[in-house]
């Protein structure tokens, strides 16, 4: 029978011979240092992943309290512009304070401008209406209260003859009498001149083409008595009307004699040509 031939290889016959050569508490111990190595390296692994989660987790939390920090600088910028708008809203209220104050001032001075005015007003038309208490009692003239004044409406037979531009005496001592009131008060006094509608003619018309020219001159003639008597030129002011804007028909003696007149007008604040 014929033997088979083994061949060892050159490491394997080295691994045999070296564990042959180490004994078995060494390579306990070996063995032992090998585990611990592995333990402490699954350990590692272990503190790693550990680590890792920890890591991930304080990721988390940075990214929220970033997005935290994000939003409070936000808000604080909103605040910031809030207070700016509050502080412009404080700021146009107390202005707005302070135009309301001042309207009510200027509306609170010119009530009283307005009453003082009025009781000013109330006393003159008082004294006129006495002043003209006979008169107004024949129908020859009329005292009124006007919201833009006083107005005295005089019938032109107490101050005129007919065709006439000559204060009679009657009239210059109507006239008089009011004069001695109107002279003390800060009225402008527009006297206007009326007529009827009889068309001027003959002689007449010579010195009056028309009744304006009448008209106008019948009012000029009470101005001039006014200032006369002391009644301040400045405040006098003289308008023709003509047989224009009657009070009356112009259909009868009686309606045509109410359209010959005078009114005399007192305005508190003066009319100008400015």
């Amino acid at each position: 029978m014929k033997r088979k031939t083994i061949i060892i290889p050159g490491l394997l016959i080295f691994a045999v011979s070296l564990f042959s050569c180490v004994s078995t508490a060494d390579f306990e111990a070996m063995v032992n240092e090998r585990d611990n190595v592995i333990m402490e390296r699954d350990t590692a692994l272990e503190e790693k992943a550990a680590l890792q989660e920890v890591k991930a987790s304080l990721d988390e939390e940075l990214a929220t309290l970033q997005t935290d920090n994000d939003q409070l600088k936000t808000q604080l910028a909103m605040t910031e512009i809030e207070k700016v708008e509050v502080a412009v809203q404080a700021e146009q209220a107390a202005e707005r304070a302070a135009q309301a104050e001042e309207e009510k001032r200027i509306a609170d001075e010119k009530a009283a401008i307005a009453e003082a005015a009025l009781t000013r007003q109330k006393h003159v038309y008082g004294k006129l209406q006495a002043i003209f208490a006979k008169e107004q009692e024949a129908n020859q003239v009329k005292v009124e209260m006007l919201k833009s004044g006083i107005k005295v409406n005089l019938a032109n037979e107490i101050l005129f003859s007919s065709g006439s531009s000559t204060l009679n005496p009657q009239g210059q001592e109507v006239l008089k009498r009011a004069a001695a009131d109107l002279k003390d008060n800060p009225y402008q006094i527009l006297v206007a001149g009326f007529t009827d509608n009889v068309a001027i003619s003959g002689k007449l018309k010579e010195k009056f083409p028309s009744n304006w020219e009448l008209a106008g001159a019948r009012a000029a003639s009470v101005v001039r008595l006014l200032e006369h008597e002391g009644v301040p030129p400045e405040q006098l002011l003289v308008i023709s009307f003509g047989e224009n804007k009657p009070v009356g028909s112009n259909e009868s003696a009686e309606s045509r004699a109410k359209n010959r007149r005078i009114e005399i007008l007192l305005r508190p604040e003066p009319m100008t040509l400015d």
